[in-house]
């Protein structure tokens, strides 16, 4: 005869049943605080990698600053939701003490984009001459012509930035593209660029 059965009675059948349901609640349990603990490591996460870099989640990205003289340049490009190409910004500060004005008539800017070796665009910044009170900043706005736009190939066109993206051109070795002003003082050249945009 088989010794493994054995036939329980009524009793102990309710008491393994109240055993393997309180067995189960505190599984579930375990599983929700789990659960709250991922959500606020993210959350954490997040809150600190948004201070050590206030852009990384606002679609902007920036050049380092360079000055000369009195003045320090800075670029910075702003994706728009409804643009599909970012919108370039130079920045000045005037860090002495006496007005300037910029562009001054000699001054040339030309911007370059680029991918990986690929020369993307390049063209001419006219920029309207602004005075630069002492410690102010001002702002000087550009954007590609849509008809270089359209001739831009491929590999020079953004992509929406999400993970699947970054996903993939990690594995794909995606090109990074770049945007290069040159501004052509008549003493000196300023090279500023924003690595991947």
């Amino acid at each position: 005869m088989s010794k493994g059965y054995h036939s329980r009675s009524p009793d102990e059948f309710q008491d393994f049943l109240r055993k393997s349901k309180d067995a189960g609640k505190s599984n579930n349990r375990s599983k929700l605080i789990l659960f709250f603990d991922v959500i606020l490591l993210l959350f954490i996460f997040s809150v600190v990698a948004k201070l050590l870099n206030p852009l990384a989640f606002s679609g902007q990205t920036e050049s380092k600053e360079i000055s000369s003289g009195f003045v320090s340049y800075r670029l910075s490009s702003s994706k728009e939701n409804s643009k599909d190409f970012p919108t370039f910004f130079l920045f000045l500060k005037n860090r002495g003490t006496e007005s300037l004005s910029f562009p001054n008539t000699e001054d040339k800017i030309r911007v370059f984009i680029k991918s990986g070796d690929l020369n993307c665009l390049e063209d001419s910044w006219t920029l309207a001459s602004k005075n630069l009170e002492p410690g102010s900043t001002n702002f000087f706005r550009y954007e590609i012509p849509s008809q270089l736009l359209l001739n831009l190939p491929p590999e020079c066109k953004t992509q929406e930035k999400s993970i699947l993206n970054n996903i993939t051109n990690v594995f794909q070795g995606g090109k990074k593209r770049s945007f290069h002003a040159e501004i052509l003082h008549k003493a000196e050249n300023i090279s500023l660029e924003i690595p991947n945009f």
